[in-house]
């Protein structure tokens, strides 16, 4: 299945993430939606950082690694030149 990331910021868009960078003694930050968690990332080194949001769900968590939130940062980007 194909990765859509419009779909997936559509999805989640109430649903609480928690967005960790891949560095010794980096602390997760929590947010109230995907789109919040992206942002985050994006203004915090997510371009040249290894990052990890996850999307915690009642029954299982969805997680996207670094080049998933870069193509969601490039989605959010693509949104705000329209």
């Amino acid at each position: 299945m194909a990765f859509d990331p419009l779909k997936a910021l559509t999805s989640y868009a109430d649903a609480e993430c928690s967005v960790q960078f891949w560095v010794a003694d980096s602390p997760a930050a929590v947010l109230r939606s995907l789109r919040a968690a992206v942002i985050h990332a994006r203004e915090n080194g997510a371009g040249w950082k290894d990052v990890e949001i996850t999307v915690h769900m009642p029954r299982e968590d969805v997680v996207y690694a670094t080049g998933k939130v870069r193509s969601l940062i490039e989605t959010l980007r693509l949104e705000s030149d329209r």
